[in-house]
């Protein structure tokens, strides 16, 4: 049974209840009208209930809560606990589906990725387009990439690298990418690294640590990669996943 305070629990109760009620997840603004509190105390509770594998939110949807534990260790709304209900015409409840297995204890890499230059038309000319990611330690630079590549709308494959110079934009610095993918010009010094192969974990990153992301090497689509903190990954939460977007994408250039 899930280790919860009375307070989650009935905070855990009130979403499991509004679920069979009306067949979608509770808003925010609906938990905190029915518990009578502030939206950022439930805020904070919601991010206490998925630290402790209960519940898994999808950050950037409306009524996107997920309950995880099985439906028998999910206290009653607004009952005592006591045992097998008395009433004669309660349904019996149907059994729980299996929590997923969590995965291993990972690092988990909060990162922003700003775009700094492309193709872009007067419309996102000198605006800030920005993208938080939260990703595994034990997560591949490809998987970042397709993180970055959904995050930002794209649609059509082009090659990629990731620059882990002594700056973003480090010519002479280590370049990771698909083998089979390199830029028009190979570079002189610096050493290249599969990103398929390379996890988080492997680059040593630190916080304020920045880097740069080379998309599509015909048109130049240009970002900054910092890493905002390292925290540890909650094991029931699938990652990569993107948790603040700041801007409107540009759309991709097609490019032959």
């Amino acid at each position: 049974m899930a280790n919860m305070t009375t307070t989650q629990g009935r905070y855990l109760s009130f979403i499991h209840a509004y679920i069979l009620r009306h067949g979608c997840p509770p808003a925010e603004s609906d938990i905190a009208a029915a518990l009578c509190v502030s939206p950022p105390s439930v805020n904070q509770m919601v991010k206490t209930l998925e630290k402790k594998g209960v519940i898994l939110r999808h950050p950037g949807q409306p009524r996107a809560l997920e309950i995880l534990i099985p439906e028998d260790e999910i206290p009653p709304w607004n009952a005592r606990r006591s045992g097998a209900s008395t009433n004669p015409n309660a349904r019996a409840r149907k059994p729980a589906a299996p929590a997923p297995a969590p995965a291993p204890p990972a690092n988990l890499y909060i990162l922003t990725v700003i775009l700094l230059s492309g193709p872009m038309s007067d419309e996102y000319a000198n605006k800030f387009i920005l993208r938080t990611i939260e990703i595994r330690g034990d997560q591949t630079l490809d998987d970042l990439h397709r993180a970055i590549f959904e995050a930002f709308n794209r649609s059509d494959e082009r090659p990629y690298e990731f620059h882990l110079g002594k700056r973003p934009s480090d010519p002479d610095g280590p370049v990771y990418g698909l083998p089979d993918a390199r830029p028009p010009e190979p570079r002189k010094k610096a050493g290249r690294g599969d990103a398929r192969a390379t996890t988080l974990d492997d680059l040593n990153l630190k916080p304020e640590r920045a880097f740069g992301y080379w998309f599509d090497f015909k048109v130049n689509w240009y970002h900054q990669v910092q890493v905002e903190r390292i925290e540890q990954a909650i094991p029931t939460v699938p990652y990569p996943r993107v948790t603040k977007r700041l801007g409107k994408a540009p759309p991709q250039m097609q490019t032959p």
